[in-house]
């Protein structure tokens, strides 16, 4: 016998309406497609190509799809016509959900035009007494109501005495607080329907959580099945959630179709596999860009990517989606790539029809080039001698020079020192001297960023002799290993751990048992004083010596039980009695074949030379935060290790691409900077902004006990000087592992005005008799030359004919001739042009 969709809809929906519609919940429903099928289809895939439902609980969905003439992929999920041979063994819903009905094998038939596929079914095991599953079931339903979320009832505290674990990772928890808390007055196995968790989540009494739960929709069936079957747990032997598996993969969709069906598949650890579509909590990346249906259909509002996440239980996988709206995008300039940089963005970019902006002109890359690579403004004559080089070379030539100078090795010895801790009140002023000196040494000397960060977490050893085990020096740190654990993931990684400190992750895959098994490398970093070089009790500026106590181990709060050293997302290594776990995870976190390290690299390098990281915070992987290009980012690292870590060849390799060299052209794509179409505007840091105005003034600023000429991107730890400029735009105090913490961010604000018209750093280099304007004076230089030597030791430029012309004309007016050019630089040190990275 052979039934229409439609009827066995009917059917379906009277004997079990919930596992058919899905559960609405508290997110508004997307609604039907607006946009009719593609007219013909090349060919027509079935997703899976057969299926077996095990069990009365057990459900399926049907993934449908065709690619037209022109290759363009269509999701037909909710308008391919399905129909069911034997409608007694299985109901088919309106978007392709499976739900059991009997034992028995049938098949369906999909049909989009002239095509059919046919797929066949068994249904086995089906019994209408089967229990409802306390961990399969009613854990990821609570979890798809949003009733165990961290605004919730998953709160540490609970909501009004009822208290569950964030999105279910403490099951035996969840069990005792629903089924046998409060008298067990929240559940009513003789009377299901007047059970509190039904009457609070359908609405029916007061509820400050509002509507969790529909009346048809599968969580609340689930739950009510539950309760009347006594609210049973599952047996201790029950089979262990391994993996899931999302369907599609990657895909593109083209307009006019925006919709995608997406299903999941759990695999559980005696082989079994159930599809769990409709008990996955869905999110997405970017809701501006497409928003998730409870039951798994994707929209999409705009031209764009995102990661469709996809939890059941404590596993998290995403499909990674891409929409183009081909009206919405421009036209295709064609530009010429450089290198395997450019590639990579120039085939997502013209992708998603963003069209990247042109070269920026010799004096902007020119700028650009000195204070990215070695924080400092070009001399007049360098800027000179490049401006008027004809050679087509001259910009690869520049990098090269830039990387040799000992102002490099400076400039990124101190994003490293930012970023490791290195200020007085960690590491003591003596320490923060020998930690600078020690990285700059390294950059100078081009070691292999493997090689320093193997010596920086494996350092044992003084404070004052050993400078990398300043890293541990921190006193709290060094007293809690849970921060050095949280401190390492961020920075070496790029994983940020603290949520998993005291639950799961709940938008990643990592867990309180990863955390902890994490932690266990650091729970024997013993420090003491250090004998030779005693505490002044005074200054508290003794050395410590960092060393391996040989004992000690992290205990999971959840468990009581020690915990053994683990890799995150990786195997429990086998340490030898009396070794060194730091040894042990050192080796590992700089492995070639780390899956984090040379990644977490190329992108934080990447990140200081465009202004935003391809992933993008830099120490916030993870799969609801997706890289802007996938491919681009393990081309850097692929290339990194080749190269064995070699920092040089790193930023040598992304100076060069076009991608680097392109203008900050203001006008474009709404997502351009995100694909790097154009170069991102930015605030220059505290450090190289100070010495810009030191340089192009020629004054340079006094540091208190430092030699006169220091540029404050020498300084060990800047907040020793409390000073007033690096305060306001943003020195960061080196408290934490984040790049975050340095301010100053894109704009320029009140406070930053006030500092450049009432700070006395400006002020005093300005008026300094000494400074550049008084030398040129001085020397008798005419008003022309003289505004040709303060635009290029201000913006790396020549003055343009109307500047030229406004300049010369206002200090021909003006009676003090000296007041006059300090007017002059000071509006030319007020300028966006130079304040701002561009």
């Amino acid at each position: 016998m052979r039934q229409s969709t439609m009827a066995g809809v009917a059917v379906g929906l009277a004997l079990m309406p919930a596992l058919l519609a899905g559960f609405a919940g508290p997110t508004s429903a997307i609604g039907p497609p607006d946009d009719p099928p593609p007219a013909t289809a090349r060919s027509l895939v079935v997703e899976p190509k057969e299926v077996t439902l095990h069990g009365r609980w057990d459900t399926g969905q049907l993934l449908i799809s065709a690619t037209d003439r022109d290759g363009v992929v269509h999701d037909l999920t909710e308008s391919a016509a399905i129909e069911v041979e034997d409608p007694d063994v299985v109901a088919v819903g309106p978007r392709g959900e499976l739900t059991p009905r009997a034992n028995g094998r049938t098949s369906l038939i999909a049909r989009v035009g002239g095509e059919e596929r046919r797929i066949p079914l068994t249904v086995e095991l089906f019994d209408p007494t089967e229990p409802v599953s306390f961990r399969r079931h009613i854990i990821p339903a609570l979890t798809v109501a949003g009733c165990n979320a961290g605004a919730c009832h998953g709160t540490p505290a609970g909501r009004n005495g009822f208290r569950l674990s964030l999105r279910g990772f403490d099951p035996v928890a969840d069990y005792a607080s629903l089924a046998r808390d409060s008298s067990g007055r929240r559940i009513s196995p003789n009377d299901p329907d007047s059970s509190l968790v039904l009457l609070k989540g359908l609405g029916r009494v007061p509820h400050g959580g509002a509507l969790r739960l529909l009346p048809d929709g599968a969580p609340a069936t689930l739950i009510r099945a539950w309760i009347a079957g006594g609210a049973p747990d599952d047996p201790p032997a029950l089979p262990a959630l391994k993996g899931l598996e999302v369907r599609p993969g990657p895909r593109i969709l083209q307009a006019p179709e925006r919709r995608q069906q997406v299903s999941v598949t759990a695999r559980f650890a005696d082989g079994a596999s159930r599809d769990v579509t409709r008990l996955t909590w869905f999110t997405s990346s970017d809701e501006s860009i497409a928003r998730v249906e409870p039951s798994g259909v994707v929209e999409f509002a705009r031209t764009g990517e995102v990661a469709i996440l996809c939890r059941y239980l404590d596993r998290l996988e995403s499909a990674k989606l891409t929409f183009v709206d081909p009206s919405t995008t421009r036209p295709w300039p064609d530009p010429v790539a450089s290198n395997f940089v450019d590639k990579a963005l120039f085939a997502k970019q013209k992708l998603l029809g963003i069209a990247p902006a042109g070269l920026a002109t010799d004096h902007e890359f020119l700028r650009r080039a000195y204070l990215d690579l070695c924080g400092i403004l070009p001399a007049p004559a360098e800027a000179r001698a490049f401006l008027d080089d004809s050679r087509p070379e001259k910009r690869a030539r520049l990098i090269d020079a830039l990387l040799e100078r000992p102002e490099y090795a400076e400039f990124w010895a101190l994003k490293w020192a930012d970023v490791l801790g290195n200020n007085r009140r960690n590491v003591q002023p003596k320490g923060t001297y020998l930690f600078q000196q020690w990285l700059r040494d390294h950059v100078a000397r081009n070691t292999p960023l493997d090689t320093v960060f193997r010596e920086l977490i494996a350092a044992e050893g003084s404070t004052f002799v050993n400078p990398p085990t300043n890293y541990f020096r921190n006193d709290r740190v060094s007293k809690e290993p849970e921060l050095l654990a949280q401190n390492t993931t961020q920075l070496f990684l790029g994983v940020r751990m603290s949520c998993a400190r005291c639950h799961n992750h709940p938008f990643e895959a990592w867990t309180q048992d990863d955390y902890y098994g994490f932690t266990a490398f650091f729970a024997r970093v013993d420090s003491r004083v250090d004998p030779l070089n005693p505490r002044i009790a005074r200054f508290n500026q003794g050395a410590l010596v960092i060393a391996d106590a040989g004992s000690g181990e992290t205990i999971h709060p959840r468990t009581g039980a020690a915990v053994p050293p683990k890799f995150l997302g990786g195997p429990v290594p086998e340490i030898p009695a009396g070794g060194n776990r730091r040894t042990v995870l050192a080796g590992w976190l700089t492995a070639s074949d780390n899956p984090y390290f040379a990644r977490q690299l190329a992108n934080r390098v990447w990140y200081h030379l465009l202004g935003r990281g391809i992933v993008d915070p830099v120490d916030d992987v993870r799969d609801s935060n997706p890289p802007a290009s996938e491919e681009l980012l393990q081309a850097l690292a692929d290339d990194l290790v080749r190269h064995r870590f070699d920092l040089k060849h790193l930023i040598r390799t992304i100076a060069n691409s076009r991608t680097y060299q392109l203008s900050a052209d203001a006008e474009g794509d709404a997502d351009a900077e995100k694909y790097f179409a154009r170069a991102i505007i930015r605030l220059h840091g505290a450090e190289p902004l100070l010495d810009a105005i030191s340089a192009a003034t020629d004054v340079p600023e006094p540091f208190k006990g430092m030699p006169e000429g220091t540029r404050a991107v020498q300084l060990p730890d800047g907040d020793v000087y409390q000073h007033p400029f690096l305060s306001t735009f943003g020195q960061p105090a080196r408290e934490t592992a984040c790049e975050c913490e340095r301010g100053g961010g894109n704009d320029a604000g009140l406070i930053h005005a006030l500092e450049l018209i009432n700070g006395t750093s400006v002020k005093s280099k300005l008026s300094g008799p000494k400074n550049r304007i008084g030398r040129l004076l001085e020397a008798g230089r005419t008003d022309a030359e003289v505004l040709e030597e303060l635009y290029l030791a201000t913006l790396s430029r020549r003055p343009t004919e109307s500047e030229a012309r406004s300049g010369l004309l206002y200090v021909a007016s003006t009676v003090d001739r000296r007041l006059a050019w300090e007017d002059v630089q000071w509006a030319l040190l007020s300028t966006k042009e130079f304040l701002y990275r561009h």
